[in-house]
C-alpha cells in the first residue's frame, strides 16, 4: 500500500501507512516484483533469483517458506497498475534469542555434565581399582624370606579374582623354587665342604711329622677317596645344571638294552643274580620298548634308581619288570630294603636330601633328584611308593 496505493490515497489517509512502513524492523526487507518478474521496489538490493518462488506465489496467492534461519512471506497483489508479487524477508529475533539461549544452556549443561562425569569416573575408578592397589601394596611388601608368599583378597567372582588366584599360584611356585634353590646352595656348600675339610685335615696331619710309607699310603688313599667324592659331587652338579640343554639331543633307543647294560655295569659290585628282569611284553608289542630321548641321560637316571635299589636292599633281590599298560611302556623297579619314610618321601626330588635311615650308606643325595628331573624332562610319569624296613617301588610310565 505504501508503494502501490500512494497515488490513490489522500495525504491524510496515506500518513498512517507511511508511518507504519518506516517503523518496520531493519531486519525486514521488502521487495515488489511486477508481472515480468522485475523488481519495481525494494528496501535493499536483491541478489537472489526469485523467479521460481514468484511463480509459486502467483499460483497459490500466498506462500510462506524459509531458508536456514530466514523466513519469507509472499503475496500475490492485484492492482489497477498491474499484478505484483510482494516478498518480505525477515529473521525472527525471538527464535534467534531462544536459539542462542538454548546453545548457552547446552554448553553449560555439557560442562557441568563433564565435571560430574569426571568426578564420578574418578570416584568409581578408585573403588574399582581398590583391590588392585591393595594387591600392589602387598606385592611391594613381599619378602622371599618370609613364608607363606600369598596375597589376601576378597572374593569378587570376576576376572580380578582369577588374576589374583593365578598370581598366588605363581607365588607358590616361586616360593617352592626359591626354597629348593636355597636348600640346594646350603646342601651343596655343606657337601663340598666335607670332603675338602677331610682332604685338608689328612694332609695337615701327614705334614706334622715324618711317617713311614704305610702311613703315607693310607693317607693318600683317604685323600684320593675324598677327592673322588668331591669329583662325583661336582660332576652331578654340572649334570643337574645342564639337564635342560642336553635333553634336546634325542635319539631312538631301546629301554630293555639300557637296563641290561646297567646290570652288566653293576655286576662287579652286585652279583647279576640279585637282579630279576621280567619282560612281560609280547613280541608284537616290542615297538613299545623303542623310545626317543637322550640315551646318556636316560642311562644315568635308570642307573641311579637300579643302583639305589641294589644298594639299599643289601642282599635282597631287585625286581625289574617291563610291561604294557594302556598301550604304553611301564617300567617297575622294586626292592625289599630299608624303605623310605613318608616324611623323607616328600623331599625325594630335593638335591642333596638324604633320608634319616641312609647315614650308613655312601652317597650325596644327588642321584635320585637328577633321575627324577631327567624323567620329568622326558615327560616320563613316575610314582614312588615305599614302606620303612619293607620295600620301595618306583614305577615309570613312558609316553607313547
Amino acid at each position: 500500500m505504501f508503494y502501490l496505493e500512494r497515488d490513490e490515497l489522500s495525504q491524510k489517509g496515506f500518513q498512517p501507512i507511511q508511518n507504519a512502513f518506516y517503523n518496520l524492523s531493519s531486519d525486514q526487507e521488502v521487495s515488489i516484483f511486477n508481472e515480468r518478474g522485475d523488481i519495481s521496489f525494494n528496501t535493499k538490493e536483491v541478489k537472489h533469483d526469485w523467479s521460481e518462488s514468484i511463480e509459486k506465489i502467483k499460483e497459490e496467492g500466498l506462500l510462506n517458506f524459509r531458508e536456514n534461519d530466514t523466513y519469507y512471506h509472499g503475496l500475490f497483489y492485484k492492482d489497477n497498475q498491474g499484478d505484483f508479487v510482494v516478498l518480505v524477508k525477515a529473521t525472527n529475533p525471538l527464535i534467534q534469542s531462544q536459539k542462542k539461549r538454548l546453545i548457552s544452556i547446552l554448553a553449560i549443561s555439557f560442562c557441568v555434565a563433564m565435571l560430574i562425569l569426571i568426578f564420578l569416573t574418578s570416584h568409581l575408578s578408585k573403588l574399582a581399582y581398590k583391590p588392585v592397589r591393595n594387591i600392589i601394596k602387598q606385592v611391594n611388601n613381599l619378602n622371599l624370606n618370609k613364608s607363606p608368599l600369598q596375597l589376601s583378597y576378597k572374593s569378587s567372582k570376576d576376572e580380578l579374582e582369577e588374576l589374583f588366584q593365578a598370581f598366588n599360584n605363581l607365588l607358590i611356585e616361586i616360593e617352592s623354587s626359591y626354597e629348593q634353590q636355597k636348600n640346594f646352595v646350603d646342601f651343596s656348600s655343606h657337601e663340598l665342604k666335607t670332603p675338602l675339610a677331610s682332604i685338608i685335615n689328612q694332609l695337615e696331619i701327614s705334614l706334622q711329622r715324618d711317617r713311614n710309607n704305610e702311613d703315607y699310603k693310607e693317607t693318600s688313599e683317604r685323600v684320593l677317596q675324598d677327592a673322588q667324592q668331591l669329583k662325583s659331587i661336582l660332576e652331578n652338579l654340572l649334570t643337574l645344571s645342564n639337564l635342560n640343554k642336553n635333553v634336546q639331543l634325542k635319539e631312538q633307543i631301546r629301554i630293555d638294552e639300557i637296563i641290561w647294560e646297567i646290570i652288566e655295569k653293576l655286576a662287579p659290585a652286585y652279583s647279576e643274580e640279585r637282579f630279576n628282569v621280567e619282560l612281560a611284553i609280547s613280541p608284537k608289542d616290542f615297538n613299545l620298548l623303542q623310545f626317543k630321548g637322550n640315551e646318556t641321560l636316560l642311562y644315568m637316571a635308570l642307573f641311579n634308581i637300579i643302583e639305589n635299589a641294589a644298594k639299599f636292599s643289601k642282599s635282597e633281590i631287585v625286581e625289574i619288570q617291563l610291561s604294557k599298560n594302556k598301550n604304553r611302556l611301564q617300567l617297575q623297579v622294586s626292592d625289599h630294603g630299608i624303605g623310605i619314610s613318608k616324611q623323607d618321601l616328600k623331599h625325594i626330588n630335593q638335591p642333596f636330601y638324604r633320608g634319616q635311615n641312609t647315614t650308613n650308606f655312601q652317597g650325596n643325595g644327588l642321584g635320585m633328584s637328577i633321575a627324577l628331573k631327567i624323567f620329568q624332562l622326558h615327560q616320563i610319569e613316575y610314582s614312588i611308593t615305599s614302606e620303612l624296613k619293607n620295600y620301595t617301588k618306583i614305577q615309570l610310565e613312558f609316553p607313547q
